[in-house]
């Protein structure tokens, strides 16, 4: 099929079109009508990404693109000298002075512009120091942003792997680390997002303009300053036709360089991709899971023998948009040769196919060579769908500004027996619905263009259902005061879908194999014969039973044993660094394994196969083992006291049994407060620091039909520790007394906590059942809440749309009689343990702990983990120092580690088990069923004791009602003096 593409011009006055449609009827209604009533600016609810993008605010330019030739400003003349910038003592060989820019520091620069116009403004730059994330900044001018995408501008750095491949202990080729290039390099000011594939032009006034940098994230020098024409791309006139023999063969996993580390080879088991072993694992194909975002570019260096035409052939695969495209911006020598490599298609297809890039008649495209080195880059672009992206959000935005209106006229309380007449309160709310609806269905009619002949579009099925339902709804308005779910709230609402749509529309897996530059007369390589690939998948599915690395099946018993429970990614850089440094170092051998199942290590044990080392197994898991003698209690090495000081207190105390501790905590998970900061500002509604702040601003966001999220609501078949303890321990509760047998549930400060928690949602009508906060706070009907680490790693990785508009504080606690706010939360993720063994594995096993859970190691495997593999593979270690170093905001880093100091987690004893379940069936009694608060836990804490003394005469603890040895309930203090004691 040709090439098809929407034209700029008509996408640009879609969505200026599109949102005259949609935007004035409800809102321009609604402020004049709130202005007419005197309120505030901040009742108006809309988005300034929306306002202020520059699709809207480039319309309003009143000067024209600069044409003139580019202006060079020396960096030394152009900053303010009074300020805290100054320039570099090494400039990394840059061709004049540089001025050196950190974390957290602004600069001013002056620029003078010969006229007004709207000019392309870049900047030489180097990231100097061994940062993984992008540097971060965003840009005033003239002491205002420009657009909204100014208030975050990224400036990537160049990594490139090292001349040697990377081998795992079995032969198989691994992703290798990368390194990172410290070489200048030049950008312009663009989008972070990469919606708009070009610059973004800001406009200038004649003479002296002031360009303010404030640096959010990493370390920067900043050379000269670039006042640049519009970029225009040559247009497209026809390709001559490529004559010649000659053919280059690129592999697509050996780039000579990308702008983003995570970028990486992967081995697939495909006949038809090379190079292909059948008996051990070779970088064989990009991954496309981690090729998929928009400006991202992979980068290959060939060098052609002979002048002349080339066409350009790729071998891919495409299979994660159904029916629809990924767009790439092909660049020669760092140049697009013409329009026709801008935006270039590349079809949905399961499985790889050989492609050479054609024009729009189907006539292979062809680019002229000269003897000599030649870069060829390949970038994702979703340019040709920002028109689609922008007026998705415009409408999500509609929706839940008319969810909103609907709740100040019909109020939460939804009686169904209760008439509204919604048009007389709403004017034309119900075309409004059926209006929305005809925009999604024209977003569709028109990404046929790139699949004609399908009357749906798998990528755009959400937009069906969307619309569908927003007809469903406008039909019926008077009925919209009981369907609130359908229109923004629920995990079925249009809102919810139209988000999942963005996720998959921003999402553009493309996997490379081959790259090939040819002339017409060299033939491209055939797929392989049926009978010869079936006897090739034949032979390897025979390998397969014969080579199976990281299993325990294939390991050696003199070496130390190491079951890992976490994917095949995490073993291979974990094996690695034991064998290059552990093993090295001391000499001990290590074999790791992935674990089978974490639930049958107790079984593992019984039978005699348990390793000498589990790791990664849910923090609870310990106590089980514990009690019962399978794994050895810690204290009993000299230097315990040592490493375990390496951890929040909290974090040990699940793994306390009496006086022993039987794990190491391995990772944590994070709770902090998450708030939008655009909806609080316009809400002039401060972040929360107590949970009586929390109670004060709730009817500030309730009129408006927003709300508070506390974690409870989002534990939807049990409501755990993680979220019923909390404020439990913060009003100095406890869930025993000294001694197991005498459960404290219902004592006063466990009643006030608890009290605390249900009136939340029975007084202060937060909301109950929340199956996806994430959702929720990206849409902005929840702006502020409480989560964990899981949500923090979505917003990061799957809302670039929210990307400035939200932050991380500390948990909202309650006050003590001292004034103290009281922050408790829980943190325990997954731990290690040591299976008991002879004095001399164990020894070896103890070795291998400390040099695991150690600062520096986990420091340089959770970058090297992030690096490789991308920013999803957030290793959230429980080492708090280590923590520090890892790639991850630093702005947020310090809140998650001062949230760090108030972890306490629940202890783990006899029939925890029922604990948490009764705790969790008196919240749903009390909070769902209206029941007696006291009354209910007086009961649970009967079932409790109950089940605990059958525990205790289970383990020897108790025997016919008679109490043969205590058992202590460790807390905190006793993890500490322990340790105390231990020293």
């Amino acid at each position: 099929m040709g090439k098809k593409r929407v034209s700029h011009a008509i996408a640009l006055l879609l969505v200026i079109t599109m949102l005259i449609i949609s935007l004035p009827v409800g809102y321009m209604n609604r402020v004049a009508a709130e202005g007419s009533n005197n309120t505030t600016a901040s009742s108006a609810y809309t988005s300034e990404i929306l306002n202020q993008r520059y699709t809207y605010v480039s319309q309003t330019y009143e000067t024209s693109p600069y044409h003139g030739e580019v202006i060079e400003i020396p960096i030394g003349q152009a900053y303010n000298k009074d300020g805290e910038l100054q320039i570099a003592t090494d400039s990394f060989g840059y061709k004049n002075d540089a001025v050196q820019m950190n974390i957290g520091q602004k600069g001013e620069f002056v620029v003078e512009a010969p006229e007004a116009a709207v000019y392309y403004i870049s900047f030489d730059y180097l990231s100097y120091d061994e940062a993984i994330l992008p540097v971060e900044m965003s840009m005033k001018v003239n002491g205002v942003y420009p657009f909204y995408e100014a208030r975050r501008l990224v400036f990537e750095s160049l990594w490139k792997d090292n001349e040697e491949k990377s081998y795992d202990r079995y032969g198989n080729q691994i992703v290798a680390v990368p390194e990172k290039m410290k070489e200048w390099n030049n950008k312009y000011v663009m989008d972070a997002s990469y919606r708009y594939s070009l610059p973004l032009g800001v406009q200038l006034k004649k003479g002296t303009n002031v360009l303010e940098l404030a640096v959010s994230e990493g370390n920067i020098l900043i050379g000269n300053i670039y006042l640049n024409p519009e970029q225009n791309i040559p247009e497209y006139s026809g390709s001559e036709k490529a004559a010649g023999e000659q053919c280059y063969e690129i592999q697509a996993e050996e780039p000579l360089y990308r702008n983003d580390s995570s970028i990486h080879g992967i081995c697939e088991y495909d006949v038809n991709l090379t190079p292909y072993e059948i008996d051990s694992r070779v970088l064989n194909t990009i991954d496309g899971t981690s090729f998929k975002d928009a400006g991202q570019t992979i980068t290959y260096e060939q060098e052609v023998e002979q002048s002349g035409y080339f066409n350009i052939a790729l071998n891919y695969r495409q299979s994660d948009k159904a029916d629809f495209p990924v767009f790439i911006n092909v660049k020669i020598d760092g140049k697009i040769p013409n329009t026709e490599y801008k935006d270039y298609p590349l079809n949905y297809d399961k499985s790889y196919k050989m492609t050479t890039l054609q024009d729009n008649d189907n006539n292979k495209l062809s680019v002229y060579l000269e003897k000599g080195v030649h870069t060829i880059s390949f970038t994702i672009s979703i340019d040709p769908i920002r028109y689609v992206l922008e007026s998705v959000e415009g409408i999500m935005s509609e929706v839940n500004n008319l969810s909103l209106e609907i709740v100040k006229v019909a109020g939460t309380n939804k009686d169904k027996y209760r008439d509204l007449d919604m048009e007389a309160y709403i004017p034309g709310v119900g075309q409004q619905l059926i209006d929305y609806a005809d925009i999604l269905d024209s977003l569709m009619e028109d990404a046929r263009v790139y699949s004609p002949g399908k009357s749906k579009i798998g990528a755009f099925s959400q937009i069906s259902v969307a619309s569908s339902q927003l007809r469903s709804l406008g039909k019926e308005p008077d009925k919209l005061p009981y369907r609130m779910a359908e229109l923004a709230t629920s995990v079925n609402s249009v809102n919810t879908f139209l988000a999942n749509l963005l996720d998959g529309l921003n999402k553009n897996k493309l996997s490379v194999d081959r790259i090939y530059l040819y002339q017409e007369g060299a033939k491209l390589p055939k797929k392989i014969g049926f009978f010869r690939a079936a006897g090739m998948s034949i032979k390897r599915f025979v390998s397969s039973f014969f080579k199976q690395d990281y299993s325990a099946s294939n390991t050696n018993q003199e070496h130390l044993q190491i079951w890992v429970n976490r994917s095949r990614q995490h073993l291979e850089i974990m094996q690695k660094m034991i064998d290059e440094q552990f093993t090295a170092e001391t000499g001990i051998k290590v074999d790791l394994s992935l674990m089978p199942d974490q639930n049958k290590l107790v079984l593992a044990n019984a039978s005699g196969d348990a390793p000498d080392i589990a790791t990664g197994i849910n923090y609870a898991i310990p106590f089980e083992l514990g009690i019962r003698g399978a794994v050895e209690d810690l204290t009993k090495f000299e230097d315990f006291s040592e490493v375990a000081g390496r951890y929040s207190s909290g974090l040990l105390v699940p793994a306390t049994i009496e006086d022993g501790i039987y794990a190491l905590p391995e990772t944590r998970n994070f709770w902090v407060l998450y708030y939008r900061k655009d909806i609080l500002e316009k809400l002039d509604l401060e972040v929360p620091d107590t949970m009586e702040d929390v109670k004060n601003m709730l009817p500030e966001l309730q009129m408006r039909g927003l709300n508070f999220y506390y974690p409870t609501a989002g534990m939807l078949a049990m409501r755990t520790f993680h979220g019923t303890t909390p404020l439990l321990f913060q009003h100095g509760a406890s869930l025993y007394g000294d001694y197991a047998g005498d459960t404290t549930i219902n004592s006063e400060e466990a009643v006030a906590g608890f009290e605390e928690l249900t009136e939340l949602f029975t007084i202060y009508n937060l909301p109950k059942d929340i199956p996806s906060f994430y959702q929720h706070f990206r849409n902005g009907d929840l702006p502020v809440g409480i989560a964990d680490y899981s949500v923090y790693n979505l917003l990061t990785n799957a809302a670039p749309e929210i990307a400035n508009s939200w932050g991380i504080a500390v948990v909202p606690g309650v006050v003590d009689e001292n004034g103290e706010v009281l922050r408790y939360t829980s943190g325990g993720m997954e731990s290690t343990v040591m299976f008991k063994s002879d004095d001399e594995r164990e020894e070896k096993a103890w070795q291998f702990m400390k040099w695991w859970s150690s600062a520096e190691v986990q420091a340089e495997y959770g970058q090297t983990l992030q690096i490789t593999y991308g920013d999803e593979y957030i290793w959230s270690t429980a080492n708090t120092e280590a923590f520090q170093s890892l790639p991850i905001k630093s702005e947020d880093k310090k809140v998650i580690v001062s949230q760090d100091e108030w972890i306490m987690e629940a202890p783990r004893i006899f029939g925890s088990y029922l604990v948490e379940r009764e705790i969790s069936n008196a919240y749903n009694a009390i909070v769902v069923q209206g029941k007696d608060l006291r009354i209910t836990l007086d009961n649970s804490v009967k079932r409790i004791n109950r089940e605990t003394e059958r525990k205790l005469e289970e383990f020897g603890y108790l025997k016919d009602g008679e109490v043969l040895k205590q058992y202590k309930i460790p807390n905190n203090e006793t993890v500490e003096e322990i340790l105390k004691n231990n020293e």
